[in-house]
C-alpha cells in the first residue's frame, strides 16, 4: 500500500520571524456541507504509545445522507508502570478517541467494535444518547457537538468521540503544523505574540514552554500534542515542570483552543503564578488524555481565567489551584484517575471568587478525595467564594487502599474556609465514608450551603443523609 508521510517541513524567514509550514494545504480536509472529516496522520510507525485503533471503525454522516465517512480513530494504550505511588494505575487497558467537526445538521454516527456489543453505555449519561445495537455495530444521533466517552461490553477500552465546531486553520501562524507527524523536542519555547497552529491530522511529538512573563500567545487547532515519547520517571517537582506539555509561567492573555493533548509525561497544562502576572486566559475545546500518574490538567492559577468546553481523561488532579481569584471553569466532561481529584485547593495563595458549573464525572478511578481542601496548618491564607454549580458525578468507587475516595476531604489549616455553595449536585453512589468538613480553632470552616443535592437518588437534608462529618470547628452547613 502507498503511504503519504506529510512530515517534511519548509522553513520560510517572514519578517525575521521563522515559519514553520507543511506541504499539504488546509484545502485537503474534506467537507461535506456542514459535516467536517479530518485527513489522516500519515505513519504513525514512529510515534510512540499512539496507533491507528484496531478496536473501533468509526463512520459519520449527515442526516438524511446515503453514504458514511470514515474518521481516522487513534488509540493510546496504558504503558505506565507505577514504581513511585505504590497503588494500581487507572485500571483501562487502553482508550481510542476520534474527531470531526458539525455546524447546523443532526449527524449519524456509527461505531463498528471488534467482537459482539453487549451492553454499551454512552457517557455523559444525562446527554441521554441512546444507542441501537446490531450484533457488533452501534449508532446513534447527534444534533450538536458532544464529547463522549462510548463504552462496549465494560470500561477497560473507551471511545471518546469529539464532535466540535468547525475551525478555520491559521496558516500564517508563527508555526504551523499540518497533517502528519512533527518532533519538535522537548519545551519548544513560545514567545509573547507568536502563535502555534496544529491543523488537523497532526500529530506533534514534544511540548511547549512559554518564558516568563509572556503575551498574547494562541495555541489552537484540531490536530494532537503528544509526548508518548519520554518516560515518566520522576516525581521531582523541577522534572515534572521540565516534562510538561505546555508549561507557563507569568503567563497573560493565553489563548488555547481545539488541541488533543495525549500522554503527558509530566504535568499536562501547568501555568504558574510568580509575581500576580498570570490573568486573562482562556482554555477551550481541549482534549486532554494521559496516563501517567502526575498528569494534572488545569493549574487554575492567577486571576480571571476561563475553562470552557474541555474533556479530561487522565490519572493526577483534574483541576488544582495555587491560589486563583475570579475564575470560571464550565461544560466539562472528565474521569479521574487514583491518584486525581476534580478540584484540590492547594496552600500557597488564598483562593476566591471561583465557579465551576455544568461539570459531568464520568468516572473516578478510586483513589483521593474527589473536592479536597487540605491547607498546612496555620497558614495566614483564606477559601471563599466557591461555586460548584450542575456537578453531576457518576461513580466515584470506595477503595481499599489508604486512599478512599471520598467526595469533600476538607481538613483545612487556612484561616479561613467560608461561603461555598453547592447547587444541583448529584452523585449516583454513596459510599459508607463520604468525609467531611474538619477545621481547627485557627482554621474554621464557616457558610457551606447545599442546594438541591442529591445522592444515589435521593435528594441530601443533612451531613448523616449524605454520609459525611463535621467537627466543632465547622458551622454555618446548610441544606435546602
Amino acid at each position: 500500500m502507498k503511504m503519504i508521510i506529510w512530515s517534511c517541513l519548509l522553513f520560510i524567514s517572514t519578517g525575521g520571524c521563522k515559519k514553520e509550514i507543511n506541504s499539504l494545504p488546509a484545502a485537503a480536509i474534506k467537507v461535506s456541507g456542514t459535516l467536517t472529516v479530518y485527513p489522516a496522520p500519515g505513519d504513525l510507525n514512529l510515534v510512540e504509545h499512539l496507533k491507528k485503533s484496531d478496536d473501533y471503525i468509526v463512520e459519520v454522516r449527515k442526516k438524511g445522507e446515503t453514504d458514511y465517512q470514515s474518521l481516522f480513530v487513534y488509540k493510546t494504550d496504558n504503558y505506565w508502570i507505577d514504581t513511585y505511588f505504590g497503588g494500581a494505575p487507572k485500571p483501562q487497558a487502553s482508550a481510542s478517541f476520534t474527531s470531526f467537526a458539525m455546524l447546523e445538521t443532526a449527524v449519524e454516527v456509527k461505531v463498528t467494535f471488534k467482537s459482539a456489543a453487549g451492553q454499551v453505555m454512552i457517557r455523559p449519561l444525562n446527554f441521554g444518547i441512546n444507542p441501537v445495537v446490531n450484533g457488533n455495530t452501534v449508532t446513534f444521533t447527534l444534533g450538536e457537538p458532544r464529547k463522549l466517552s462510548i463504552e462496549i461490553n465494560d470500561r477497560k477500552n473507551p471511545l471518546f468521540l469529539f464532535a466540535e465546531a468547525p475551525d478555520v486553520p491559521n496558516t500564517a501562524a508563527t508555526y504551523y503544523y499540518g497533517p502528519g507527524v512533527h518532533n519538535i523536542g522537548l519545551q519548544k519555547s513560545i514567545k509573547s505574540g507568536e502563535s502555534v497552529y496544529i491543523a488537523a491530522g497532526a500529530v506533534v511529538e514534544g511540548s511547549f514552554m512559554l518564558p516568563y512573563n509572556t503575551k498574547n500567545i494562541s495555541i489552537r487547532g484540531r490536530g494532537i500534542l503528544t509526548m508518548g515519547e519520554w518516560k515518566h520517571e520522576s516525581t521531582d517537582i523541577a522534572w515534572l515542570g521540565a516534562h510538561s506539555a505546555i508549561k507557563a509561567n507569568g503567563t497573560s492573555n493565553l489563548q488555547m483552543e481545539g488541541i488533543i493533548i495525549a500522554n503527558s509525561c509530566g504535568w499536562t497544562i501547568p501555568i504558574y503564578n510568580s509575581d500576580n502576572l498570570t490573568f486573562d486566559n482562556q482554555f477551550r475545546n481541549l482534549k486532554l488524555i494521559s496516563w501517567n500518574g502526575n498528569t494534572d490538567g488545569f493549574w487554575v492559577n492567577g486571576n480571571n481565567h476561563l475553562i470552557d468546553d474541555c474533556f479530561i481523561f487522565n490519572n493526577d488532579d483534574i483541576f488544582m489551584s495555587h491560589g486563583a481569584t475570579n475564575c470560571k471553569i464550565s461544560n466539562i466532561v472528565a474521569w479521574g484517575g487514583p491518584w486525581g481529584r476534580l478540584y484540590w485547593v492547594s496552600n500557597q495563595k488564598s483562593t476566591s471568587k471561583i465557579i465551576l458549573e455544568n461539570i459531568n464525572l464520568i468516572g473516578k478511578d478510586g483513589g483521593v478525595g474527589v473536592i479536597v481542601v487540605d491547607g498546612a496548618t496555620g497558614t495566614d491564607l483564606t477559601v471563599s467564594d466557591i461555586t460548584f454549580r450542575n456537578l453531576r458525578i457518576e461513580a466515584h468507587p470506595k477503595t481499599s487502599s489508604y486512599n478512599t475516595n471520598k467526595l469533600f476531604v476538607f481538613n483545612s489549616g487556612y484561616k479561613s474556609t467560608t461561603n461555598w455553595l453547592f447547587e444541583n449536585v448529584t452523585v449516583d453512589d454513596k459510599n459508607p465514608d463520604e468525609g467531611g468538613f474538619f477545621g481547627t480553632e485557627r482554621a474554621r470552616i464557616t457558610g457551606v450551603k447545599f442546594k438541591n443535592f442529591k445522592m444515589a437518588g435521593l435528594k441530601v437534608n443533612s451531613l448523616s443523609e449524605g454520609n459525611l462529618g463535621s467537627n466543632a470547628f465547622a458551622s454555618g452547613i446548610t441544606f435546602e
